[in-house]
């Protein structure tokens, strides 16, 4: 069952990234003002001083083989215009780009073959489960603030830099092979040591954390806008749907902040008091006044 399994996910599902590198040129969409919160970014409210990104976790990296990945990662990008509505962003994630779908049929894959086990599913399930979703929040933060901003140079820390120097709008999805070798890898680390229907669980945990990540920083870099908030609106749908435009808000003006203010901090991202916990969420206007200092 596992062979055919890996046969039928890993092997269709790689098959395509191989040539998702040459699909577009990159081109972000420049917009001016330093702010705090998307609000301010998009309407240009704010009026701070020059943006700051803190170059003194970040020098370059000459390796040739260096340059060749970060070249690749350069080159799978978009240049049609930033998504601006939600219909448009959710069709240029799902449907143009081979790298999401592809990890959602990943997904569909690890679900189907965890109900065709005779074990049936259990409260270990769904411990495991929340558990993997858990462990991906504390990774996600860890790896932003201890890799990606490192004191020392690799490819990962190089093509975050790159990221860090487009404009804030623009299309940001990570390449299909890169989405789906960290996925599998996780899933190779995961059945290493857990019985196969657990690894299954924890890969499918795992691999939803992961998706809800991309699509999230992917969101937060469009131009798309909050969904207005209706407090009035007390059924099921309405406090949902409340609850979405909050965390949604949330993220994104943390994001924003780590951008345009100072990336020092500000490093969660699916969990925004992450930066609470770790002491990363700095009191703005004190900050914006330490930075107006060092620029006089």
């Amino acid at each position: 069952m596992s062979k055919m399994f890996y046969l039928l996910v890993f092997g269709g599902a790689t098959s395509i990234p191989v040539l998702a590198f040459q699909i577009h040129p990159l081109q972000s969409v420049r917009h001016g003002a330093v702010g705090t919160t998307f609000a301010d970014l998009e309407g240009r409210a704010l009026h701070a001083p020059k943006q700051r990104l803190s170059t003194r976790c970040y020098s370059a990296v000459d390796s040739g083989h260096n340059n060749k990945l970060m070249a690749m990662f350069a080159a799978y990008a978009t240049n049609e215009a930033v998504p601006s509505t939600w219909n448009k962003a959710v069709h240029r994630f799902f449907l143009g780009d081979v790298g999401p779908p592809l990890v959602v049929i990943s997904i569909a894959g690890f679900v189907y073959a965890r109900l065709q086990l005779s074990a049936p599913l259990s409260l270990t399930d769904a411990t495991i489960f929340l558990a993997t979703i858990m462990i991906w929040w504390v990774q996600e933060y860890f790896f932003h603030r201890v890799l990606l901003h490192s004191p020392f140079d690799w490819i990962g820390k190089s093509i975050h830099k790159g990221h860090h120097e487009k404009d804030y709008f623009h299309v940001s999805i990570d390449p299909p092979a890169l989405l789906l070798g960290w996925l599998f890898t996780a899933h190779l680390t995961l059945k290493s040591f857990m019985p196969w229907h657990l690894c299954l669980t924890a890969t499918i945990g795992y691999a939803i954390a992961g998706l809800f990540y991309e699509w999230s920083h992917y969101i937060v870099h469009t131009r798309v806008r909050v969904p207005a908030i209706n407090n009035d609106d007390s059924s099921l749908v309405g406090l949902v749907s409340s609850a979405a435009a909050k965390l949604f808000s949330q993220m994104r003006d943390n994001h924003v902040r780590h951008h345009r203010i100072d990336d020092s901090y500000w490093f969660a991202f699916s969990i925004s008091s992450m930066d609470d916990a770790f002491g990363t969420n700095p009191d703005i206007k004190s900050l914006k006044r330490g930075i107006m200092k060092d620029d006089m």
